[in-house]
């Protein structure tokens, strides 16, 4: 394949590294995810104690639990359906829109997707981005006489480009480049498997050993002793509204090939955005400095406690050679005078009044700005329930705006998925979902949704982590009147607040019959 090709990528994928170094986002994400690590400290204050109270983990882990939707329903529309005249047409879109919205649902749970969502949200957190990337894989065994399928995966976003970055319209951008390093030999194999001559395949070398690297992460760089690994380019661009997919190395195109669909097959949110800026803002980044401050007091604190906490013992070292602090042993005085002015005991040293209640307001006011507030955590004594429940959603409010972007993403996500099956999925292949009665499969006419214009949205709900609470509570107090039973008390017990509650159900109802007999 054309070499210029290879080199056009590589430095596009060269210009878009240059621009995150001059905004500092590579600096930036390796401090963010080293204080969540909890590596918060570095030589220049060893004469210092090390404590690490990691307030950032705290708060992040809180805002990724906030954020993280409970249930996920994901709806399609048909932009066109409205206009469609024909009735049989009309149907077929119909049901095809409703096997879609079945089969997303089974995707979500087959593949995880809360998990992902979840470490997505953790991504965005520390980078300012969450990045999926969707691929189909046509290895995968789907039970049926076709294979392949989806595969859903995470891109960090330190190797995530576009072409235009000051856009945030992902769908519209000339082109986007994902980045990734693999061993050298599995690349070679799939470049001979791609069909490349053996000239072209030599090209794919090693990036070199990582002192020789411009290492742009902590850990994407470094490798097993004698595992030789070479950066590829994963190049999406159009030509006549078709997706182009392009993989490549510094100096070789792997393969290069017309996919068939209309949408790039990336979706990304931003935790935060940043102005005229594809790249969005981490709550890290404003929580260090306080972070750092709040170590360093303490370590100070502890210093200052270490050093004075004891008393000391000062004398006078002509009249007394050598002091003894072993219980009841008798210290010789030389010379005469009162013994009492030879000896002198300095008392313990004393901290200035506040600085432990600065140190606990630093905390206080760092959790509240970004809405960790006690009642958030969990923290605040549980006198009046519903006064804490209030105060937990309002603490959610700040998250709205993430929520709402990371929906978007899902729902971008969902319309990614529809891209591929019209696509990929020959006319014969079922398409699965799961019901009340089990795993089923039904026909679906891929070619008509294929010629519509699909849009996919998501609505999700909230876990009320006070509901379960608040239904035992009323359980209780039925039972203690008497208006149920035993029985139906159990029955109506929130998942997972009794362990085996099915198998105690089944005693008491075993009791009640022999009772009756």
């Amino acid at each position: 394949m054309d070499k210029t090709n290879s080199c056009l990528t590589w430095q596009q994928y060269e210009a878009g590294k240059e621009y995150k170094r001059r905004i500092g986002f590579y600096e930036t994400v390796r401090r963010n995810e080293r204080f969540y690590r909890g590596n918060q400290w570095n030589e220049s204050t060893s004469e210092l104690p090390h404590p690490v109270f990691n307030l950032v983990r705290r708060i992040v882990d809180y805002l990724v639990g906030a954020v993280l939707p409970g249930d996920i329903l994901i709806r399609y529309t048909d932009e066109r359906f409205p206009f469609l005249e024909n009735a049989a047409l009309r149907q077929a879109v119909q049901d095809g829109l409703a096997l879609l919205e079945k089969n997303a649902s089974y995707r979500w749970k087959q593949g995880h997707m809360t998990e992902l969502v979840n470490r997505a949200l953790l991504n965005a957190a520390l980078s300012g981005d969450g990045v999926f990337f969707c691929w189909w894989d046509d290895k995968k065994d789907c039970g049926q006489p076709f294979l392949g399928d989806i595969r859903t995966d995470l891109i960090d976003s330190s190797d995530f480009f576009v072409a235009d970055v000051n856009s945030t319209d992902l769908q519209s951008q000339e082109y986007i480049i994902l980045s990734g390093r693999a061993p050298v030999s599995s690349l070679r194999v799939e470049a001979a498997n791609a069909g490349l001559p053996a000239s072209e395949i030599e090209k794919i070398v090693g990036d070199g050993t990582p002192s020789t690297l411009n290492v742009d992460a902590d850990f994407s760089s470094l490798d097993m002793n004698g595992a030789e690994k070479a950066t590829y380019l994963i190049k999406f661009f159009r030509d006549n509204g078709e997706v182009v997919f392009e993989k490549s190395t510094r100096d070789c195109v792997i393969r290069r090939t017309r996919t068939g669909l209309s949408l790039y097959p990336v979706a990304y949110f931003n935790w935060t955005p940043t102005k005229k800026s594809f790249l969005g803002t981490a709550p890290i980044t404003d929580m260090i400095p306080n972070q750092i401050y709040i170590n360093t007091a303490y370590a100070m604190m502890m210093k200052h406690m270490r050093d004075t906490a004891f008393s000391k013992v000062i004398y006078d070292k002509s009249r007394i050679p050598e002091w003894s602090n072993e219980v009841g042993e008798a210290i010789a005085a030389m010379g005469g005078g009162n013994v009492a002015d030879a000896v002198s005991v300095v008392g313990v040293g004393k901290m200035q009044d506040g600085y432990l209640a600065l140190i606990n307001n630093v905390i206080e006011n760092t959790k509240s700005m970004m809405g960790a507030t006690e009642a958030a955590l969990g923290d605040e004594r549980a006198n009046n329930t519903s006064a804490i429940l209030a105060l937990q959603e309002a603490s959610h409010i700040s998250l709205n705006g993430v929520n709402a972007r990371l929906c978007r993403c899902i729902a971008e996500l969902a319309s990614i998925w529809a891209d591929m099956l019209c696509t990929y999925c020959p006319a014969e292949r079922l398409i699965s979902y799961e019901d009340a009665s089990g795993l089923r499969a039904e026909r679906i006419r891929y070619s008509v949704l294929k010629d519509e214009l699909l849009r996919a949205c998501v609505e999700t709900s909230h876990t009320n982590l006070y509901a379960p609470s608040s239904s035992v509570s009323t359980l209780n107090q039925l039972l203690d009147h008497g208006h149920i039973d035993m029985e139906q008390y159990l029955k109506f017990l929130p998942a997972g607040v009794l362990a085996n509650r099915d198998l105690l159900l089944s005693e008491i109802k075993l009791k009640g019959n022999e009772s009756n007999e």
